[in-house]
């Protein structure tokens, strides 16, 4: 089970890396054809696509490395045990917000599931926004993680 979630932990990583990648080159070739007068419609519309995964993807990747940017010089005037605390109570925040954006990133994808791109007809607008709830989740789930490994660190 461990390896498992080891190798999902590596795909997110992956995928997320080349949705940035297939983003920029999307977008650099899209000003190129449009410097030369031919432009490609359907570019922007892919990108968006490839961002919103992308956001989600490397926010999960970065809140399990750590990499996160963190103001703590508010909670270092604090004891070890009331910063303990402090990080568990703001870990159920996250947690209560990621709930929130999964129950309505479904009622989202839902209400969109007909609309389409206007330059790739037949492309669901529901792939762009499947990426708030699917991402929420993989986000809540390592929240969980860090909430888990808080509550055993402090007993």
């Amino acid at each position: 089970m461990k390896r498992m979630g080891e190798y999902l932990m590596k795909a997110e990583e992956w995928i997320a890396k080349v949705s940035l990648f297939m983003m920029v080159i999307l977008i650099f070739s899209s000003a190129i054809a449009r410097l030369i007068k031919h432009p490609i419609n359907w570019a922007v519309d892919l990108s968006t696509f490839f961002f919103a995964w992308a956001c989600f993807l490397s926010a999960d990747v970065a809140w399990r490395k750590n990499k996160l940017m963190s103001v703590e010089i508010f909670i270092k005037l604090f004891s070890e045990k009331s910063q303990r605390i402090f990080k568990i109570i703001n870990y159920f925040i996250i947690s209560t917000f990621l709930v929130y954006l999964i129950i309505w990133g479904v009622q989202l994808s839902y209400t969109t599931r007909f609309r389409t791109f206007v330059g790739m007809w037949g492309f669901s607008y529901t792939w762009v926004t499947l990426s708030i709830p699917i991402g929420s989740a993989l986000l809540l789930a390592t929240t969980l993680v860090k909430i888990k490994k808080a509550l055993i660190n402090t007993q």
